[in-house]
């Protein structure tokens, strides 16, 4: 029998992985400072070693990053998004976010350029805190916002038509002229410092719920001091009969 050729050995150059093929619109993306793609667009890190800072490359660049109607945008990318705080961003939009819950942009310095903030027909968001001293418009309408906190020196435009579930909202601002909560029927705490402000509509602050302590009914807490009582007299009754049997009279011995 003739010998079995030996199969051809793979080359160390063979095995290597190879990088995935890049998305041609993260160049673009770059070039253009504008991203409109969903999130899942993005480089994802965990597919290439080197795609997280290709990544970072593609946000720190945007002057725009316009993410709408996309269930895409979570908690987790607006965070990644705010700790790169790109330095040319001039405007943010997360319309329509079915997945959005919270939005906090802060400290103040955070994304120096960025005028404009669309968080619009974000039905999960609850919490937002905005800390700016660049913001001049911030859309919040139809939103399920029940915490707002603006610090926000700039802001001249704010609209939160439909946001009806507000129950706390405070507002810094040296610019807001116009302000209409009227719309928020939950609004329990309102806090305003701005000195500018001409047209005020404030509605009727709803009274926080007062929580009542639960106390057992008083005829079983009377019981129960009777049964303690009892317990306690038992106890002593038992203690004063056990040093009764134990007393001993003492011998006197006569001479």
């Amino acid at each position: 029998m003739g010998k079995k050729g030996k199969g051809k050995k793979k080359s160390k150059k063979d095995s290597e992985p190879t990088e995935p093929p890049h998305d041609p619109g993260w160049e673009r993306a770059v070039e253009q400072g504008r991203w409109d793609r969903p999130i899942d667009a993005l480089p994802d890190p965990n597919a290439w070693p080197t795609w997280g800072a290709l990544r970072e490359r593609i946000i720190l660049s945007c002057m725009t990053i316009q993410v709408t109607w996309s269930p895409s945008v979570s908690d987790a990318f607006a965070s990644e998004m705010v700790k790169l705080a790109p330095p040319e961003l001039a405007k943010l939009s997360f319309r329509g976010s079915s997945s959005l819950t919270k939005f906090v942009l802060s400290p103040l310095t955070a994304c120096p350029l960025l005028k404009e903030i669309d968080l619009s027909l974000s039905p999960k968001l609850e919490f937002v805190l905005i800390q700016s001293e660049s913001v001049e418009k911030i859309l919040l309408s139809r939103c399920g916002v029940k915490k707002l906190l603006l610090h926000c020196k700039n802001l001249s435009t704010l609209s939160i038509e439909g946001s009806t579930s507000i129950e706390t909202i405070m507002i810094w601002s040296d610019k807001l002229v116009n302000l209409d909560l009227t719309a928020c029927s939950q609004l329990s705490t309102c806090k305003i410092h701005c000195p500018n402000l001409k047209d005020r509509k404030i509605p009727e602050l709803k009274a926080k719920p007062v929580k009542i302590p639960d106390h057992p009914p008083i005829s079983k807490m009377l019981a129960a001091e009777i049964e303690i009582n009892a317990e306690l007299q038992k106890q002593k009754e038992k203690s004063s009969s056990s040093e009764s049997s134990t007393f001993e009279i003492p011998i006197v011995l006569r001479c």
